[in-house]
């Protein structure tokens, strides 16, 4: 994850799939606190699967 948020940091991101899971496994690091922060540089589309998966598809604007 810090590579991912260092090439948001520097602008170098143009599009980008996350798939975000209900499972907890471990403390980890986080993307974002939320994925409305992108939407400064960023569309975003969330679609929910019926697996639980939730996919964020973000794209420059």
């Amino acid at each position: 994850m810090t590579t991912t948020r260092e090439f948001l940091d520097a602008d170098l991101v143009d599009t980008m799939h996350v798939a975000v899971s209900p499972v907890k496994l471990g403390s980890g690091l986080r993307l974002w606190d939320s994925p409305e922060q992108l939407l400064d540089r960023f569309h975003m589309e969330v679609v929910p699967s019926p697996s639980g998966v939730t996919h964020h598809l973000f794209w420059r604007k």
